[in-house]
C-alpha cells in the first residue's frame, strides 16, 4: 500500500500555546490545540503518563476499515528554531502513518474514502524541538520509515525531550468523536532504560503499542 497516498503529511506550524484540560480534579495536564473541544480525560490504565477520553458505551463492532488523516507534526513553542525541512516532516509523518497501516492490516485496511464502516484516525506528534542547521544537507532522500532515517543530519537536529502523541478517532460519516488519546509521558512507559530524552525508537514502540491495542479492541468488539 502506498503510504504517500494515505500518510502524506501536513506540517502544523501554528505553534499554539498549550492549553490545560482537566484530567482529574486534583491535577491538570497539557493538551495541544490539535484536539479541540471539551475533554474528560482519565488515566490510561495500561500506560503511565497517558490519558484517554472514550465515548460512553462505545460500540466498534460495525467498523471494518480506517481512513488515516495526514499526520501532523507540532513544533514546541519553546523550540530554539522554528523551521523544519518539508522532506524531514514527510519522512516523520509517513513513517508513523505506515506504523498504523501495518499494525491494523490486513483485518482493518486503510482506505481513502469515508464510509459507514470506516473510522477516521487523526494523529499528531507534538512537542518537537529543533536546533538550527549548521551546514547544508546534501544528497538526502527521504525514506518511508522514521527509524530508517535516524542517521540523517536533519533528524539529529530534532529534540524529542518534550515529544508526545495525540490522537483521536472519529466516525467517518457523522464526524462524531469516539475516542481521544494523549500521551505526554512516553518515557515513563519505557522499561528498557531511564533516558533523559526519547528516541525515535521510543515513539515507534509507543505508537505500535497503541495500534496493536486498538486492533485487539476492534477484534473483541466483533466477537
Amino acid at each position: 500500500m502506498d503510504v504517500g497516498k494515505f500518510g502524506s503529511v501536513i506540517f502544523s506550524i501554528s505553534l499554539a500555546f498549550l492549553v490545560m484540560q482537566p484530567a482529574f480534579a486534583e491535577e491538570s495536564m497539557p493538551v495541544s490545540a490539535f484536539i479541540g473541544g471539551q475533554l474528560n480525560l482519565e488515566h490510561d490504565p495500561d500506560r503511565a503518563g497517558a490519558y484517554l477520553d472514550v465515548k460512553h458505551d462505545l460500540d466498534l463492532s460495525g467498523y471494518s476499515s480506517v481512513l488515516i488523516e495526514p499526520v501532523e507534526i507540532w513544533i514546541h513553542p519553546d523550540s530554539e528554531y522554528k523551521g523544519i525541512e518539508p522532506d524531514v516532516v514527510k519522512a516523520i509523518g509517513d513513517g508513523f502513518a505506515q506504523i498504523l497501516i501495518d499494525e491494523l492490516a490486513p483485518d482493518y485496511p486503510t482506505v481513502n474514502k469515508a464510509g459507514p464502516e470506516t473510522l477516521v484516525i487523526r494523529l499528531a506528534i507534538i512537542g518537537i524541538k529543533m536546533k538550527k542547521k549548521k551546514r547544508g544537507l546534501i544528497g538526502w532522500t527521504p525514506i518511508g520509515l522514521v527509524v530508517g532515517a535516524l542517521n540523517t543530519d536533519a533528524l539529529k537536529r530534532v529534540s524529542l525531550i518534550d515529544a508526545g502523541i495525540e490522537a483521536e478517532i472519529l466516525d467517518s460519516v457523522t464526524g462524531e468523536r469516539l475516542g481521544v488519546l494523549v500521551d505526554t509521558g512516553i518515557s515513563r512507559s519505557l522499561s528498557a532504560s531511564e533516558k533523559d530524552e526519547l528516541s525515535w525508537e521510543d515513539l515507534d514502540m509507543s505508537l505500535r503499542f497503541y495500534a496493536k491495542r486498538f486492533h485487539s479492541r476492534l477484534d473483541k468488539a466483533k466477537k
